[in-house]
C-alpha cells in the first residue's frame, strides 16, 4: 500500500464545483488497478447547524424535536467522500460504484449545534470475485471523543469479460411472511429531488432517467440513504441500545417510479427493517440491530 494522502480542509468542499471534477476525471482501467492510494480528509470546527437538521429530518419522516438522525452524520460528511473522488489520482470511476453495505455507530449524542471535526477515509482496498471493494470510513468527533462512526463499503466492478463464475449476486430475498409491514408508499423523481435539496446528495443517476441510463442503469434510482433513513424514521420509532451498530445491507436499487413498503421482523436477537417492493416483494435494502433487552 502507498504512503495516505493526507487533504486537510478549511471549509466544506463546493458540492457543484466538485462534481464535474467527479464526472469526467479519466480513470485507468480497474484491471491496472494493483497499489491503490489511501485518501484521509479531514475538516475541523463544523457546527451542526439546526436548520440543516430539520430540513433533513422533514424530508426523511424523523419527529420534529427529536435528536439529530442517526443517519444525518453521513450527509454532513458526504462532500469530503466527494472530495476524495474528484482527485486526480483517485483510481476508481465514482459513477461506477456500488454502494454494497453500511455500518454506523453513536457511541455519543449528537446535538444541533455543536462544534465537531470529520474524518474521512478511502482505505482498504481488496480484490473480490465481483470487482475491487473499499471502504469510506468517517469519524465525527467533538474534544477528540468519538460521537458517531460509519464505515460504507463500495465496489467497482470487473468488466464483464473479467467477472469470474458466480460473481453476480444471487435474486435479492423477500421478507418473511410474517413481517410487520410498517408502511406503503410511492417513491418518485419529486421524492429523490425533495431527499438531493436536503441533503446536497445531487449525484444526477438519481435526478435524470437520462443520465442514469448512460450510466448503465435502466433510470433513475433512489438514494440508498434516503432508503435506510426513512425506514428508520417510519413509526414505531425503533429503539436502538446506545452505542449499538446498526448494519444495512443494499442490495437492489430503487427503480423510479415505484411503489414500496417498509417491513419489520425479528431474528437472531435482532430487529430487521426493510425497505420492499409492494408488487414482487423483493427486498432493496434491510437494516438490522441488536433488540432491546426485556425490561
Amino acid at each position: 500500500m502507498k504512503e495516505a494522502r493526507h487533504l486537510t480542509l478549511s471549509r466544506f468542499p463546493a458540492v457543484w464545483a466538485t462534481y464535474p471534477r467527479v464526472l469526467l476525471n479519466r480513470r485507468p482501467p480497474i484491471e491496472t488497478v494493483t497499489e491503490p492510494l489511501e485518501f484521509i480528509a479531514t475538516l475541523r470546527g463544523v457546527r451542526l447547524d439546526a436548520a440543516a437538521v430539520a430540513r433533513y429530518a422533514a424530508m426523511c419522516g424523523f419527529g420534529a424535536g427529536e435528536p439529530v438522525p442517526v443517519t444525518f452524520p453521513h450527509v454532513l460528511a458526504m462532500p469530503l467522500h466527494l472530495k476524495i473522488f474528484a482527485q486526480g489520482d483517485f483510481p476508481l470511476r465514482p459513477m461506477g460504484l456500488i454502494h454494497l453495505s453500511n455500518s454506523i455507530q453513536s457511541p455519543g449524542v449528537l446535538r444541533a449545534g455543536a462544534v465537531v471535526d470529520i474524518v474521512v477515509a478511502a482505505r482498504n482496498y481488496r480484490r473480490t470475485d465481483a470487482g475491487l471493494a473499499f471502504d469510506i470510513d468517517t469519524d465525527i468527533t467533538e474534544d477528540e471523543a468519538v460521537l458517531w462512526r460509519e464505515t460504507c463499503v463500495f465496489l467497482s466492478r470487473w468488466p464483464v469479460s473479467n467477472e469470474r463464475p458466480g460473481a453476480r449476486p444471487p435474486r435479492p430475498p423477500k421478507a418473511p411472511k410474517d413481517s410487520a409491514v410498517l408502511a406503503e408508499f410511492d417513491v418518485s423523481l419529486q421524492t429523490v429531488w425533495a431527499y438531493a435539496r436536503a441533503s446536497a446528495d445531487y449525484n444526477p443517476i438519481h435526478l435524470s432517467d437520462r443520465v442514469a441510463r448512460y450510466f448503465g442503469l435502466r433510470g433513475a434510482i433512489a438514494h440508498g440513504m434516503w432508503s435506510l433513513a426513512r425506514s428508520l424514521a417510519q413509526a414505531p420509532v425503533p429503539g436502538i441500545p446506545a452505542g449499538a451498530t446498526i448494519g444495512t445491507q443494499f442490495l437492489t436499487p430503487v427503480q423510479l417510479p415505484a411503489r414500496v413498503a417498509i417491513k419489520e421482523w425479528r431474528e437472531d436477537d435482532q430487529v430487521r427493517r426493510a425497505l420492499c417492493d409492494v408488487r414482487t416483494g423483493r427486498v432493496h435494502m434491510y437494516a438490522w440491530w441488536p433488540a432491546l433487552a426485556a425490561s
